[in-house]
């Protein structure tokens, strides 16, 4: 048997008192069900009807795609963000597809909203189903005169935001036996860039967060996945496919050969949020045309 090797002290105690939980709790750690029979009916990967789903961030671009999407596959979808005049936009695309939305007015840069979101969509709709956590800020800069007040801003609304709305989301999940959280991270959860020392930090971590997350609640029924969109052509990533070097930038990196739409995203939203995603937890599903396998 070969010795394993762990020279990480830290990971060594995770693992330990991970051991010792399992062993004080037996009949938790080992509860599982198997089926008598080996199931082969195959799971509607687009059929949502009647659930309510949450989109932060979702009155424009990528959260704007996954809004619709998720409508069309047949959710309520509740739209989050601050301006209501680009919400009622992402509703009518909605309605005119026969789909239900409804927008929910928040500032998630405010604490209280932050606190009281689930809340009041719970209470306004009766239930919550889905949540997924899109929205998100960059503040591009140097490291080495990177400005620590940047820093803890985009670390709060990149990261502890959809932690904190997780951790509300799941308190409503678990006495209901389940829900679906599905986090927006980025390709640069996987790899750095120039200048992006607080985004890539946030979203590395909204990757491992996504798994330890599912670790922790997928036995409460709660799956936890993610999404890592590569360049997609948005508002906020303007400045990257506006001038002439994205062109050969999309070429040599970009196996595919085009820059992504935000309706690339919201098709994988919507598997992650099915049953056909009901045996996925703590995955992040890479849509970025290739570009990290090159």
């Amino acid at each position: 048997m070969k010795t394993l090797k762990i020279l990480d002290k830290n990971l060594l105690y995770h693992l330990q008192r991970s051991l010792t939980r399992s062993a004080s709790h037996p009949n938790q750690a080992g509860k599982m069900t198997i089926e008598q029979t080996i199931q082969y009916r195959a799971a509607s990967v687009s059929d949502l009807t009647g659930k309510v789903a949450l989109v932060t961030g979702g009155t424009r671009g990528i959260g704007r795609a996954i809004s619709i999407a998720l409508g069309a596959a047949g959710a309520v979808v509740v739209v989050c963000g601050r301006d209501q005049v680009c919400a009622e936009l992402v509703i009518e695309d909605i309605v005119s597809n026969e789909g239900k939305a409804f927008f929910v007015q928040a500032d998630l840069s405010e604490e209280d909203a932050v606190d009281t979101l689930i809340e009041r969509v719970v209470g306004k709709f009766g239930s919550l189903d889905i949540l997924v956590n899109n929205a998100g800020i960059d503040a591009d800069a140097p490291a080495l005169t990177y400005d620590l007040t940047d820093w803890r801003r985009v670390l709060r609304f990149n990261l502890e935001v959809p932690f904190r709305l997780s951790q509300a989301a799941a308190e409503h999940y678990a006495p209901r036996g389940g829900g679906v959280i599905v986090n927006v991270a980025s390709v640069l959860g996987f790899v750095g860039v120039q200048e992006a020392c607080s985004y890539v930090a946030a979203k590395h971590g909204l990757v491992g967060l996504t798994k330890e997350l599912a670790i922790e609640w997928s036995k409460k029924g709660i799956r936890v996945n993610a999404v890592a969109p590569g360049l997609i052509q948005t508002d906020m990533t303007s400045e990257l496919w506006r001038n002439e070097g994205a062109k050969a930038y999309v070429s040599q990196r970009i196996p595919v050969g085009r820059i992504g739409q935000p309706s690339d995203i919201g098709g994988a939203v919507v598997f992650l949020a099915s049953d056909a995603a009901a045996f996925i937890h703590g995955e992040t599903i890479v849509i970025d045309g290739g570009f990290l396998g090159t």
